[in-house]
């Protein structure tokens, strides 16, 4: 079996299933180069410093060791653990930093991964004890940041001690020093960057939701409500309903936007691919993919250290899911995948960073893996955008292939092949859009029509066969295509013409003069035995006629045509001959 392209091309299927593999199997390819990476990449700003962190389950009403001097032994009492859940809990990090030089303002910053509560404590061999509170809603934090100015003394340590609370993280704490001209220049990077991701997201999710709207287009509407629950999410996960509109979400965090956006976005790919006509399989493979988001968003509520492990599987499925069918499209050669396709390459390679680290596999091998993943969206939202102005120009060049089709089909179905005249269709068509003219006629003159046969292309057609009858009509058609008047000529069929014009009396004279030298220009040609009868009529001038008016006008012309084709088979008595005839004086009756 073969499937057909959206714009009429043929290739052979690739089973969706194959590339869905394929997809992962890309996945893992792009995930192993970082598995065994050591200190993140800094891509935003300078690289911070990043101590090691050691870590420890922290039992209800236990306090922080009260200075560095009693912290040894603090730490002694505690047995570590190899790693955090990532299913949240109750722990202390605790991390030594290392020795500073010069500088004495410094920012230590625990802002990698998701957490409610935290409280940094920054101890010192010199007597020192600094203490901060980030997490949700705290006034001093910023875009959730757990930040600590804090002033470390040249030639003395320090050590910093967190305890943070949470229902899961999203990533292995990690706690980084810089001075604060560095944390300046990095914080001015990532929330420039980070605003603009999701002014992106908000843009393109009002145009397009309002364009889906306004046109009744489903998929324009999915891909609106996709971008703006994108947006939503991301401005929950950094903490700005909470640092710009002073909201708490206690329970309802950024994980419910990521669970909802498959919701819309598996039915967004499948109407704009086509998939329920292309590969039905597919379909339904995306709204089970819809039904089992559904069901997650109950359930995340109810067990909330599972959620954002649901909104991750959700999250990775969906997007597998549209690239593979985007990359199976393309190859099908269904034109408006190729956006589509390229979109999910800006995905992909972040979703590849950033997965093994949501599943507490590695460590992040970049400094904000979160803001590259918004990044990667926001370009994904432009080349989708992009996609559906594609999908608009293929469509709009289809309308038109289509219209002009149909331009061709009327014209041919209006035209006599033998002659290029129009034909019977033709003439009630033109006499349809004539009546059609409301009001009076702004120009002077009036509708006028001459009904034509032509005599003798029986005899010819019997005598010399089909082919000098063919020629005898070319060459009448040719003659009543040129004739000088303001109007067109028909073959109604067989030897019948019609001539439809507009103008005044003296160009109906014209008309009738061009007919009679046609008559005997014809006879020059060698056509002897042809010849041609007609009758011109003209309608009451300033006016436009009405259906009535007009049958009565044509019916008029064809009974002057019979009475002139009587008259030519009948020859004068020689009383009636003209004293010194000329070749072709025939009476023309003419009727205003």
């Amino acid at each position: 079996m073969r499937h057909r392209g959206a714009i009429g091309t043929t290739a052979s299927p690739v089973s969706p299933g194959t590339w869905w593999r394929g997809a992962w199997l890309l996945l893992l390819f792009l995930v192993a180069p970082w598995a065994h990476a050591g200190t993140p990449y800094p891509l935003f700003g300078p690289a911070p410093m990043e101590p090691a962190v050691a870590t420890y389950r922290a039992l209800p009403g236990e306090q922080p060791p009260q200075d560095f001097r009693t912290l040894s032994a603090w730490r002694a009492s505690r047995q570590a653990i190899p790693r955090i859940s990532m299913y949240g809990g109750d722990y202390w990090l605790v991390a030594s930093l290392p020795p500073t030089f010069l500088d004495r303002d410094w920012v230590v910053t625990f802002s990698n991964t998701y957490y409610r509560q935290a409280s940094l404590h920054v101890l010192g061999d010199d007597g020192t004890r600094q203490s901060f509170d980030a997490g949700r809603g705290i006034d001093t934090n910023f875009m959730l940041r757990g930040l600590a100015p804090v002033n470390l003394q040249p030639g003395h340590r320090y050590a910093v001690v967190i305890r943070v609370t949470t229902p899961f993280f999203t990533a292995p704490p990690r706690v980084d020093l810089q001075t604060r001209e560095q944390y300046r220049r990095r914080l001015t990077s990532e929330s420039a960057l980070m605003l603009l991701s999701l002014g992106v997201l908000c843009g393109l999710g009002v145009f397009i939701l309002f364009v889906g709207l306004w046109t009744r287009n489903a998929s324009y509407t999915l891909y609106g409500c996709q971008s703006l629950i994108l947006m939503a999410g991301w401005a929950s996960f950094f903490g700005l309903p909470e640092d710009w509109l002073g909201l708490r979400d206690g329970r309802f965090n950024f994980t419910l936007w990521f669970i909802l956006v498959p919701v819309v976005h598996a039915p967004f790919t499948i109407r704009f691919l086509e998939l329920a006509r292309h590969a039905p399989r597919a379909t339904r493979i995306g709204y089970g993919i819809v039904i089992a988001s559904l069901v997650a968003l109950p359930v995340s509520l109810a067990l909330p250290s599972l959620a954002f492990l649901i909104a991750t599987i959700a999250i990775t499925s969906v997007v597998l899911f549209s690239a593979s069918c985007g990359l199976w499209a393309m190859l099908n050669g269904i034109r408006q995948a190729r956006f589509f396709a390229l979109a999910y390459v800006c995905v992909l390679v972040p979703g590849a960073v950033i997965l093994p680290v949501n599943f507490g596999l590695m460590a992040s091998p970049v400094d904000n893996a979160d803001l590259l993943t918004l990044i990667g969206n926001s370009c994904e939202a432009m080349l989708l955008a992009f996609a559906l102005a594609d999908h608009v120009k293929l469509v709009q060049a289809a309308r038109e292939r289509f219209r002009q089709g149909m331009l061709d089909a009327v014209a041919r179905a209006s035209t006599d092949p033998l002659t290029g005249l129009g034909n019977r269709l033709a003439f009630n068509m033109r006499i349809e859009e004539i009546v059609g003219q409301a009001g009076d006629i702004a120009t002077p003159g009036s509708w006028q029509v001459a009904v034509i046969d032509l005599d003798g292309l029986k005899q010819i057609n019997d005598s010399e066969g089909h082919a000098r009858g063919d020629a005898l009509l070319q060459a009448a058609a040719n003659g009543l295509a040129a004739l000088p008047c303001d109007g067109r000529a028909f073959r109604l069929g067989g030897d019948e013409f019609a001539v439809i014009a507009f103008g005044d009396e003296l160009a109906m004279h014209r008309l009738t003069r061009a007919l009679v030298r046609l008559d005997e220009k014809l006879s020059r040609q060698g056509f002897s035995s042809a010849g041609l009868s007609f009758g011109v009529c003209r309608a009451p001038s300033g006016s436009a006629p009405g259906a009535a008016e007009f049958t009565a006008l044509v019916r008029q012309a064809d009974r002057m045509m019979y009475e002139h084709k009587a008259r030519r088979r009948t020859p004068p008595s020689e009383a009636e001959r003209p004293e010194s005839p000329t070749p072709g004086d025939r009476e023309i009756r003419s009727e205003p």
